[in-house]
């Protein structure tokens, strides 16, 4: 099955998640006007009170064309991810559910500037993070 790779947009992303980005959203400045902060632009989400963790992924690029073997879900709190090179990557998703349909596979690619925020209680199926 082939996939069309389609430019991320909060719109069209938004059955999986957010759009991590500050382009479109306010800011105010802190430390003596020396740094702009971009406030509240996700929602953390995690259940029974469990703490939130940051980890940092280091990921070595797929081969082109990208085979997908794994698909995985985390429906105990939400995931984050964002680029620290700005390097663009793509996103896979499909719709939650019993099992995978793949008729409602979707690919995403970033801008390098942005990332993605996958929603706990949408259930998204997520491939694992791949730089084209």
């Amino acid at each position: 099955m082939e996939l069309k790779v389609s430019r991320l947009t909060s719109e069209a992303f938004s059955p999986y998640g957010e759009v991590i980005k500050v382009e479109g959203n306010d800011f105010f400045h802190i430390n003596d006007g020396q740094t702009e902060r971009y406030h509240d632009l996700i929602d953390i989400e995690i259940i029974d009170g469990k703490p939130v963790l940051m980890s940092i992924n280091r990921s070595q690029p797929a081969p082109l064309p990208i085979q997908i073997s794994v698909l995985e879900k985390h429906p105990l709190g939400s995931q984050a991810f964002m680029p620290l090179k700005g390097e663009a990557f793509v996103v896979i998703v499909a719709e939650a559910g019993e099992h995978i349909r793949t008729e409602t596979l979707k690919a995403f690619i970033t801008n390098g500037s942005e990332g993605v925020n996958y929603r706990r209680e949408c259930g998204t199926i997520r491939c694992l993070l791949t730089k084209p």
